[in-house]
């Protein structure tokens, strides 16, 4: 096993340290030790250890000395240091099981001592090495290890076996071959011994050979072999075995080692395969003697078999506290730390499972289909699977395997294994209620603490006001928790109280707390009281949208205004996503969720290809129940017993439609619940327009006598109405002796009231197009009541008598809100509406002559609905620090703005740019919030300036990389990858950064596909760039350094050609040309990424150009190149409204492309009646037909409804002037239109012109009247 024993040479080393020797970090990695046995010191400056043959210089020594007789221990922990002030780490760790190990000399070649092929299987807490024995050294087992001091003691090692296949195929029943390679290590081999046992069998002994017979391939290669007789293997039935090995001097080696009788394993072994079974689920194999005892506390040990691998010697131990009662049980498998289950062949290794009963779920999916809706909405939930049960043979049940708790867990789950993890039973965390950190928790992990973090959480939940919002938001983990709680909701989960949920802390890294689930088979309408404990065979399907408020942090958080508000957004998105509202009629099961995998499920659990399934098989070996949980057999005829298929049937048309309509129909917002719309897509939006407004034109008259009837109301055959004699003014109509409704009054008839109740109102108002109006509604202020009509047919009363007259009065006394209209929905007498003019008539009712008020103030509205929109809500960036006053990188930040009034879900949404960063599942922001984003929580928490930790800040950490002082853009994409918005960070940006352009690009010339060239422009007024070390790094590769131009003036162009030769050619000579493309790049034809960089790799610019819509298709091999619109005002590139076509076919060649200033601005040289600087502006000095501003109504802009439009021509080359607008509504009065026209959208018409369109603001677009006239300002 060794090389000789010159110095130096390992002595000692250690695979299996769980907590013997700690390093300076408290850490108890595997250490190796390195003696010197000469009297001449040794330099180990380039000696090496290794854990692998192939790689013999796989960690090298420092240069220090080992002086005669010293000891020295190298750590193999993977840390990887070699300071010969400090303790060395090896860059690798060893294996328990056994590998290669080696101490090499400094050539790389010559290896000094090793262990090889392997060393043997270690034990915990012993090391392995050399001992005195009499006037030899042999290699011992140490159960109290020497780490730097001499080896004493120690058992003698006898021969190390390695099993050749320890889970090989299932075999068939018969004869089973067995081989394991045996090797000496003090002394030769003697003999090999196989003990085999079927069932719980005694053990019967056969001798192994290595001499080529009795089954054995070939003698004496180390190879031993057994053949088990074929009557020791019988269907599902398990056969076990072990080896026993012995050496000359007579020392015995056990495969397995078996060293702990209630922590290792003492067989190997296998079930032979029964073909009997068949399932559509994973087949466990549970061995035991006594499934009674493996029913309680204490348990019971046996073994398991599923998916290939046999775990011999595992205890069995009852599961659960309500459902211990139940005839069919829950088990807990605790597992040997020599063999760890694994799910399946990629999975980690794990000390334990639960073998959850799903007795009291008649459909035997609720448990599995609940922790799959946490999982895949981002929860970090545990694995659950229904499995077949087999025990001893025969068929057991089916059962739900559930993943259990422990490091394992969190880091499989994306936690953090070094987190602290208590199971709660009967906690709620509250202070107040007596609750404690040691009362009611079970620490699953850290348990060489304390539980001094619970309890000042528990502390913390205790403080009120501003210190508890701001310990909330420090603490805890709001995305995580956001996303529990709607899951929770989803899955309509019941028994989240004072039991059944973890608490998580991310120790050592951000330190949050979050809530994680257990226990979820009461849900999806299953229930627990009193009175029926579990067994309800009713289905609930109201409450539970806010649950788990018995935690006092879960209670903190809904009470929390913005923090509830997330939690319902949440609840929106994940419900829309599982739950899926009411589908329509014949809607394909395979389209909604829950239905699919419910299909999916029965067709693995109670498939109708096998009969029986093992749904059957289980519902008739242990029955059924009934209302209370009277056990009955499954023949028993009561409508409570239900078969797997029924009990799915009724998922299906009794709980998901009824909660379906609870939800949609009664907890939506505008249904009478909380939980908002769709934040995108999902329902039509409808956007209200003014037909009537207030102030409006109106004709008033307090009739007389009824001799009018109801010709004045409007209806088009008594039209045109004669109102001669009528008032005239705005709305409102009215009067008050008193000043309540002063300010709303525009036609006051107080004085013509005093005779008459009622007051006739007409407002005359147009529309363009009847069909555009989808809705209509009456918005109205009155006192004391009403009758409305539109072009004589009524549309709505309020508080007036049957057949009102011309001098009726209110019914009863109504005052009115002077801020709040009430609306009337009159959509249903939309049809009344007439192409061009309409009448509104209002008949107002007073209560009495002797009233001291009355008053109507009407607004008539119409409403277009659109289409759902598929944009997510625009999230903005605020503040960002890239550069922290206290160098610390990790405090930088980048703010997040969500300027809605809606709550957005942005989980699983990204940052890219210079840092790359997937916001959390749960993450959301609340309406008008702020979110920021940093590196780690825990600096910026700790930064000493705000914005930092104690302020009540939403923070999430954890993106890639860093932000870069010299500036770069930033994007959030949603979910879909589609860019929501960016941003471009300046801070401390480079000269280059500043004021360098690319103001052309000739990408795909007409003739020459060489004469391509890219010209770049110094925007600045002032300073002189230096080009040194300016590079294209993306697209095509030029650095100027060395270049024909290295510096760039004021105002100056340089162009970088891809060959100077055609370049030339095509364009000719005395051009500012820097120099060629480098190593044959050029120019993608269909577009591609460009990237700029200065001498400190900040990004000048980066952006993709196509030549395809909406970018210039005329520059795709038409002559002409794109040219940035308005270099000097640094527009984004990225942007194609940002550039145009040339004007001239090859481009402006270092020199601008805009059209010439005129000489004489207010000359009108081609007398149109022009000035020509508003012909330069709009183009119309181009040799083109003119086009004109004008008004339009649009209803398909991305202002989202029906707007009216100001639209202008612009030449895209006039550079020089600035567009600005005044606008009046009398032709008397003009204003500055800057803050009520908004653009909207620009449309190039590949002539040098692009039309703009603006849209005109309410209250501006409700005008009766308006003027707009164009003011153009040269520059």
């Amino acid at each position: 096993m060794m090389g000789s024993f010159a110095a130096p040479l390992i002595t000692e080393f250690m695979a299996a340290n769980v907590s013997r020797l700690a390093d300076e970090e408290g850490d108890f990695p595997d250490w190796i030790e390195v003696h010197n046995p000469d009297n001449v010191a040794v330099p180990l400056a380039g000696y090496h250890l290794t854990d692998n043959a192939a790689n013999l210089d796989k960690w090298t020594f420092p240069a220090l000395t080992l002086d005669p007789g010293a000891i020295l221990v190298v750590f193999a922990s993977g840390k990887n240091r070699n300071n010969p002030a400090a303790r060395l780490h090896t860059n690798f760790r060893l294996s328990a099981d056994g590998e290669y190990l080696a101490l090499v000399a400094p050539d790389g070649v010559t290896v000094v001592s090793a262990f090889a092929p392997s060393y043997p299987a270690q034990f915990q807490n012993a090391s392995f090495g050399l001992a005195p024995l009499a006037d030899d050294l042999v290699w011992s087992f140490f159960s109290i290890p020497t780490p730097g001091k001499p080896n004493k003691g120690g058992t003698r090692a006898g021969p190390i076996i390695s099993v050749v296949e320890k889970n090989s195929t299932q075999p068939e029943v018969g004869p089973l071959t067995v081989a394991v390679v045996v090797r000496p290590t003090n002394e030769p081999v003697v003999t090999v011994k196989l003990y085999y046992r079927k069932m719980f069998g005694k053990e019967t002994m056969l001798p192994m050979n290595d001499n080529g017979i009795g089954g054995d391939a070939a003698g004496s290669d180390g190879v031993w072999t057994a053949v088990i007789p074929g009557a020791a293997l019988a269907p599902a039935e398990m056969t076990r075995w072990r080896f026993v090995a012995a050496d000359r001097d007579g020392t015995k080696t056990k495969e397995p080692a078996y060293r702990a009788r209630l922590d290792s394993h003492q067989y190997f072994g296998t079930v032979a395969r029964d073909s009997g079974i068949r399932s559509s689920l994973s087949v466990l194999h549970w061995f035991t003697r006594n499934v009674s005892a493996a029913g309680s506390s204490g348990g019971s040990r046996g073994a398991v078999y599923y998916n290939g691998e046999f775990y011999d010697n595992v205890l069995f131990r009852r599961h659960g506290q309500s459902s211990a009662g139940f005839p069919k049980k829950s088990y807990n498998i605790d597992f040997n730390r020599t063999q760890r289950f694994r799910w399946n062949a990629n999975a980690p290794r794990v000390a334990d499972i639960d073998l959850l009963t799903n007795w009291a779920d008649k459909s035997k999916v609720r448990h599995v289909l609940a922790y799959e809706v946490m999982r895949e909405a981002g929860v970090a939930a545990h694995f659950a699977y229904t499995v077949r049960v087999q025990h001893n043979g025969d068929f057991f049940s089916t059962a739900d395997l559930v993943e259990d708790a422990d490091e394992t867990y969190l880091k499989r789950a994306g936690l953090n294994r070094a987190g602290a993890l208590y199971k709660v039973y009967a906690n709620s965390l509250n202070k107040d209620s007596g609750d404690n950190a040691t009362k009611g928790v079970q620490k699953k992990t850290r348990r060489f603490e304390n539980n001094s973090d619970l309890q000042a959480l528990i502390n913390g939940l205790d403080l009120r006001g501003e210190a508890l919002v701001n310990y909330l938001y420090d603490n805890i983990d709001i995305p995580r928790c956001v996303n529990l709680l709607a899951a929770n909701s989803v899955i309509r989960n019941i028994d989240m109280h004072r039991k059944n949920w973890y608490i998580y802390r991310d120790t050592g890294q951000s330190g949050e707390w979050a809530i994680l689930p257990w226990d979820l088979d009461l849900s999806h309408g299953r229930t627990w009281n009193t009175q029926n404990t579990y067994f309800d065979n009713r289905l609930y399907t109201n409450g539970f949208v806010v649950s788990g408020t018995r935690i006092r942090l879960v209670s903190h958080m809904f009470a929390n205004p913005a923090i509830r508000a997330m939690i319902m957004r949440r609840i929106r998105t994940l419900t829309d996503r599982f739950l899926q509202p009411l589908p329509a009629p014949g809607t394909p099961e395979n389209e909604l969720y829950y239905e699919r995998r419910l299909n999916e499920q029965s067709q693995l659990i109670d498939p109708s290809a096998i009969a029986p399934s093992d749904a059957r098989l289980d519902f008739t070996k242990w029955g059924s129940w009934l209302q209370r949980g009277a056990t009955v057999r499954y023949t028993n005829t009561n409508p409570d017993v239900e078969t797997m298929a029924e009990a799915i049937e009724r998922w299906k048309t009794e709980y998901l439609p009824a909660r379906r309509k609870y939800i949609y129909n009664t907890q939506i917002v505008g249904h009478g619940g909380e939980i908002p719309l769709p934040q995108t897509g999902g329902e039509p939006s409808t956007n209200y327009f003014s037909l009537v407004a207030n102030k409006a034109a109106a004709k008033v008259l307090v009739p007389t006598n009824g001799n009018l009837g109801a010709t004045w109301t409007g209806s088009p055959s008594f039209e045109p109405f004669d109102t001669t004699g009528w008032l005239s003014g705005p709305t409102g109509v009215g009067y008050d002796r008193a000043t309540t409704y002063d300010s709303l009054i525009g036609v006051d008839v107080g004085r013509q009231m005093r005779s008459n109740t009622s007051v006739y109102i007409r407002i005359d108002f147009d529309v363009s197009d009847p069909a555009l109006v989808d809705l209509l509604e009456l918005r109205i202020k009155y006192d004391d009541g009403f009758v409305a009509f539109l072009n004589g047919e009524q549309l709505v009363s309020a508080n007036s008598p049957a057949s009102p007259g011309w001098n009726s009065s209110a019914r009863v006394a109504h005052g009115a809100n002077p801020r709040a209209y009430i609306k009337f929905d009159v959509s249903d007498k939309k049809g009344k509406l007439r192409n061009g003019r309409n009448v509104l008539a209002i008949q107002g009712l007073n209560n009495t002559v002797n009233s001291s008020d009355m008053l109507i103030v009407p607004e008539l509205y119409g409403g277009r609905v659109s289409a759902p929109t598929t944009l997510e809500p625009r999230i903005n960036f605020g503040a960002i620090e890239a550069n922290p006053a206290s160098g610390n990188q990790d405090e930088e930040f980048i703010q997040l703005l969500n300027p809605n009034s809606i709550a957005v879900d942005i989980s699983n949404w990204r940052l890219t740019g210079g840092i790359e960063h997937v916001f959390a599942a749960g993450t959301v922001l609340a309406p008008n919030a702020a979110l920021y984003v940093s590196p780690s929580v825990a600096a910026f928490r700790a930064r000493t300036l705000t914005p930092k930790g104690g302020e009540g800040l939403f923070v999430q950490g954890g993106y890639q990389g860093h932000l870069s002082n010299l500036g770069e853009t930033l994007a959030i994409l949603d979910a879909t990858g589609v860019t929501n918005n960016t941003t471009t960070t300046l801070e401390q940006a480079s000269d280059a950064q500043r004021f360098l352009v690319m103001s052309e690009l000739m990408y795909h010339p007409s003739d020459d596909n060489l004469a391509e060239y890219v010209e770049l422009l110094n925007i600045s007024s002032s300073d002189t760039l230096n080009l040194e070390e300016v590079r294209f790094t993306q697209g095509v590769e030029f650095n100027f350094t060395g270049s024909a131009i290295v510096s760039l003036a004021p105002g100056e162009r340089v162009l970088i050609v891809r060959d100077l030769a055609a370049f030339e050619t095509a364009y000719g000579a005395n051009h500012p040309v820097a120099g060629a493309f480098a190593n044959g790049t050029a120019l993608s034809n269909g577009g591609e990424r460009l990237k700029l960089e200065d001498a400190n790799n900040g990004t000048i610019l980066e952006f993709a150009y196509d030549d395809q819509p909406p970018w210039q298709t005329e520059a795709d091999q038409s002559g002409h190149s794109l040219v940035l619109i308005a270099p000097h005002t640094h527009p984004d590139p990225a942007l194609s409204e940002n550039w145009r076509v040339s004007l001239q076919p090859g481009g402006s060649l270092g020199r601008t492309d805009g059209a010439p200033f005129p000489s004489d601005p207010l000359g009108d040289a081609n007398g149109n009646g022009e000035p020509d600087l508003i012909d330069y502006a709009l183009g119309n000095d181009l040799g083109l037909s003119p086009i004109f501003p004008g008004f339009k109504w649009d209803g398909d802009v991305p202002a989202g409804e029906d707007a009216l439009l100001f639209t202008v021509p612009i030449s895209l080359a006039a550079e020089g002037v600035q567009i600005e607008f005044h606008f009046s509504t009398d032709l008397v009065e003009w204003q500055d239109g800057a803050s009520h026209f908004e653009l909207v959208s620009t449309e190039p018409l590949g002539d040098g012109r692009a039309v703009r369109s603006w849209r005109v603001k309410p209250p501006l677009r409700d005008q009766p009247q308006l003027y707009v006239r164009l003011h153009v300002v040269g520059q």
